[in-house]
């Protein structure tokens, strides 16, 4: 498929000649300023014209398909005056030498070098390359790039899937090798880089087919071309593919233990093909090039510089910067009070609630913008672009959990008494979970438990970790309703918190200053039987509902806190003269950027009502882990001065406080990597995309999973 790939590009090409050649095999060798390194290709070869004609002299190295071709299509080097030219050569032209070298990677698959010493060209086989037609090259270069990236991420696609199979027939130590935790988290691993590449390679290829659409005369001079736009973004994309899928393969290779380094073994050949395609891409040369790319910086809106009352809903655009204004405006100013004196006021949760925050979701009938979760997202990031983790963490508890628990399982009396009054801001809530026993671990670890009486419920136990609860005038609690039940012996009870038997500390933590984090005390606390919300027994089934809309919000705001680091780390003079910082700053960009592509992604399945909690968990901890590697780095870059007190232009400190919990909160990357595993090996796909054509290495036989069980059993 490699050499498919090659010939199309060379297809392409062959029709900007004014004689192209004959129905015949031919290869396509340019240069490395048009190329950025694609398929590893090398050209140094320049012309000299003649009186019937011209001479080719130099050489081109490391050219796919050479030797089963019988023309070249190759790129001059550029004369005294800066131009360049597209040659087509006949292989078997006097003058002319080729070899051939066959990689141990990508089987069937032949390159080879060819030397020219003053080879005869005439001018029907010559065309000038002019600017025109270099954005033309670079624009079919860049689309061959991205249909290897494809090739590589479908690769890796198919080494999991086979690892996933494999360690679900597996027999380990009395039960099944996926039993094995490190396995499990491993294949979750796998999978989230399989998916981000694919959602990266989606993102590139619908901006540049926008670019393309948008790109006109009137477009102005500020307006990169729709070739650039893709140049850059294939790059960008491929430094990722040539990172992540090869690192996917390799895990599916080891998961295979010793079957995955035996040559007659599919999954063996799968990885020396992930490595050398990664190579094919572009290697060290294409991720140099990747390196220099600016990064991005955040638009301006003029519209933010305006207060808008209510977050307008007509369109995300629209959306996205009245969001933007109200936090610059009413929220952003107080970050450095709430930071410094014990968290965020009352204040927040009335202006956030009179712009529709808390509604965003809710249908119109309900009181809400009956908007959907990108909305959301973009509300959050919003909030992370101008004010810190505390912030957002305190309004997403009431906006994606508290509020959608009471709109889909309150009863109309319930809505009326708390869920307008949390639309509106005048009432916070907060969800009482987790407990000192445990957190993660639900099931297991909740001993808060409500017993039933002849007047309703008896609650009695201790919550902590509690968000918004020192301020909070509402409880969601999760208490034991049946004591052998298991999962499907808990309920969800509110509980306001003026009643004498609730008792409510605040905790001091180290980051996320601004939320208020508190400690609750139930003792003989009396309930009536309204107060349980949703079926009783089922809590465990209604929190599942939720908790993916959850963990893609707090994804967002985790990205936004890294996207944040990386530009402000990016202005600083020692970062721009240091070419090392400078591409290790480009290289977190990279990855940045593809887990963005990921999350919108998963936003956008969700408001289309697919199934979201593979999604979710990825995004968590993809999120978490690569948040806390990058602002991590940033400090590092930034040097002292990133420790410096919050406010000065080089400080990280809020961030650095708060990107440590961002690992345990909603749920811990190692609990939610078990939930993701459990989706998988219940059969999820590792691919999302539909319709894919799956590359032309064959599928391992399923016959070799029986036969490794057959040889285990042995």
């Amino acid at each position: 498929m490699a050499e498919a790939v090659a010939e199309s590009l060379t297809a392409a090409l062959a029709e900007l000649l004014p004689a192209p050649p004959p129905a015949a095999r031919t290869c396509t060798a340019l240069r490395h300023a048009i190329t950025d390194g694609l398929l590893g290709t090398r050209c140094d070869i320049s012309l000299r014209s003649t009186p019937n004609g011209w001479t080719a002299t130099g050489r081109a190295e490391h050219v796919l398909g050479l030797p089963d071709a019988e023309w070249m299509l190759c790129e001059a080097a550029p004369d005294w005056e800066g131009n360049t030219a597209l040659v087509l050569l006949p292989l078997d032209s006097r003058g002319l030498t080729r070899n051939e070298h066959q990689p141990s990677a990508l089987d069937g698959a032949r390159f080879g070098d060819v030397r020219l010493n003053r080879v005869t060209v005439p001018d029907a086989h010559v065309v000038q390359v002019q600017p025109g037609l270099v954005r033309m090259l670079r624009g079919a270069v860049a689309g061959t790039r991205l249909r290897l990236a494809r090739l590589a991420t479908e690769l890796a696609a198919e080494a999991v899937e086979a690892a996933v199979g494999h360690v679900a027939q597996r027999p380990f130590a009395g039960g099944r090798l996926a039993d094995r935790q490190v396995v499990r988290h491993t294949l979750v691993e796998a999978t989230a880089q399989v998916r981000m590449c694919d959602a990266y390679l989606e993102q590139a290829e619908r901006s540049a087919r926008t670019a393309e659409k948008h790109h006109g005369p009137g477009a102005g001079q500020g307006v990169p071309e729709p070739a650039q736009c893709l140049r850059d973004a294939a790059l960008r994309v491929a430094a990722y593919v040539a990172f992540a899928a090869p690192q996917a393969v390799e895990a599916a290779c080891q998961l295979h233990g010793g079957y995955g380094f035996l040559e007659e073994e599919w999954i063996a050949r799968a990885y020396r093909h992930s490595v050398f395609t990664s190579i094919l891409l572009g290697g060290q040369e294409q991720r140099a090039r990747a390196a220099c790319l600016p990064v991005p910086a955040a638009p301006e809106t003029a519209a933010c510089r305006t207060r808008i009352p209510v977050l307008p809903t007509d369109s995300l655009t629209a959306f996205r910067a009245g969001a933007r204004a109200l936090v610059r405006h009413d929220i952003a100013p107080r970050v450095p009070d709430w930071e410094a004196n014990g968290g965020v006021t009352r204040d927040l949760f009335t202006v956030a609630g009179s712009a529709g925050v808390f509604g965003v979701r809710v249908p119109t009938r309900e009181g809400g913008l009956g908007l959907g979760l990108r909305h959301g997202v973009a509300f959050i990031r919003a909030v992370g672009r101008d004010a810190v983790g505390g912030v957002s963490t305190s309004l997403s508890v009431q906006t994606h959990v508290a509020v959608p628990l009471l709109l889909k399982h309150g009863t109309q009396q319930q809505k009326q008494r708390w869920l307008r009054p949390l639309l509106t801001g005048g009432t916070i809530a907060a969800v009482a979970i987790t407990e000192p026993a445990g957190g993660s671990d639900l099931v297991n670890a909740t001993a808060t438990k409500a017993v039933r009486t002849e007047e309703g419920w008896m609650l009695e136990g201790e919550k902590t970790f509690v968000t918004n609860a020192p301020i909070a005038d509402v409880l969601i609690v999760l208490a034991r309703t049946e004591p052998q039940g298991g999962a499907l012996g808990m309920t969800f009870f509110l509980v306001p918190t003026d009643l004498p038997e609730v008792r409510v500390r605040q905790l001091q933590t180290m980051g996320l200053r601004s939320s208020r984090t508190g400690r609750i005390r139930f003792t003989g606390c009396r309930l009536p039987d309204d107060a349980v919300l949703g079926r009783r027994g089922m809590a465990m089934a209604h929190l599942a509902q939720v908790l993916p809309e959850e963990r893609l919000a707090i994804s967002a705001g985790m990205l936004e806190c890294a996207r944040r680091c990386v530009e402000r780390t990016a202005t600083l003079p020692a970062v721009r003269a240091s070419a090392a910082a400078s591409t290790e700053l480009a290289g977190w960009n990279v990855r940045l950027e593809a887990a963005e592509a990921f999350l919108d992604a998963a936003v956008e399945r969700f408001d289309g009502g697919g199934d979201d909690r593979l999604d979710a968990d990825l995004a968590k901890t993809v999120s978490a882990r690569l948040t806390q590697q990058i602002v991590n780095g940033c400090a590092r870059l930034t040097g002292p001065e990133a420790f410096f007190d919050a406010g000065e232009e080089s400080s990280l400190l809020p961030d650095l406080r708060d990107v440590r919990v961002l690992s345990v909160f909603g749920g811990s990357c190692e609990t939610v990597k078990d939930t993701a595993a459990a989706e998988i090996l219940r059969g999820a796909v590792v691919r999302r995309s539909p319709g894919r054509q799956p590359c032309s290495l064959p599928p391992a036989p399923p016959t070799a999973l029986r036969r490794d069980h057959a040889e285990f059993q042995r």
